[in-house]
């Protein structure tokens, strides 16, 4: 078991739509759909089966509520290297009252208006964060590769941060692709301005997430390489 380390930042008296450890280091991990159900996909492809997509659109923005155990994932690798922590506990597929946006898809250009990308914001702007670290999950589909390293077209990060990170998941054996099948979304692209900030999107397919995995401690590995240059 490990002790919880960091310093609980958030405000303990409100809610706002996340939680957030300290780290003391300059690396923010998160999972920008890692709250929610993962049975959601189940009761789409009913609803396509029936052919009722008309009934459901707008309850319905995307088949997946949830990257499965991603949420999981990255605060476990957050609070065994000391990093930043921040994630939702709001599903992308919900609607939130006095937010004018279509869902809570925090990886789409309209989240910068809430609570977590503005707290994100006010970490970088004060340089407490140099690199964010952003998990997904994705299918398993076999041309796939094991983990796909998103970085907007090799612009989010330095090179030789990408590199690094290759190489981290090469040493392990894993099968690993960059921005194929996914170059990451809104969040990289929005704070990923090397040298001053990096951001990367880590995707790992769903054969990797499973009970007694242990992709928290090959994530938290990485980080302790990156952090290390930081």
């Amino acid at each position: 078991m490990m002790e919880l380390r960091g310093t609980l930042t958030m405000d303990l008296n409100i809610v706002e739509g996340y939680i957030e450890i300290e780290g003391k280091n300059k690396v923010l991990i998160t999972a920008l759909h890692g709250f929610g159900t993962d049975r959601f996909k189940d009761v789409v492809d009913k609803i396509r089966e029936l052919g009722l997509e008309y009934a459901f659109s707008e309850l319905v923005p995307s088949r997946s509520a949830v990257d499965f155990l991603t949420w999981e994932i990255a605060f476990k690798a957050a609070v065994a290297t000391n990093s930043w922590v921040i994630l939702p506990t709001i599903s992308k597929v919900d609607s939130v009252d006095g937010l004018r946006i279509p869902d809570y898809n925090l990886n789409k250009e309209y989240a910068k208006e809430t609570p977590l990308w503005k707290r994100i914001e006010e970490l970088v702007v004060g340089e407490k964060v140099k690199l964010i670290i952003d998990i997904h999950g994705m299918k398993n589909v076999s041309s796939w590769p094991d983990i796909c390293v998103s970085t907007n077209g090799l612009s989010s990060a330095s090179k030789d941060t990408i590199s690094r990170v290759v190489k981290y998941f090469e040493k392990l054996k894993f099968n690993v692709a960059l921005d194929k099948p996914f170059k990451g979304g809104a969040l990289i692209r929005h704070f990923g301005k090397p040298p001053k900030v990096e951001a990367l999107g880590i995707e790992l397919k769903r054969n990797l997430r499973f009970f007694r995995s242990n992709i928290p401690r090959v994530m938290a590995g990485l980080v302790k390489e990156l952090s290390s240059k930081i």
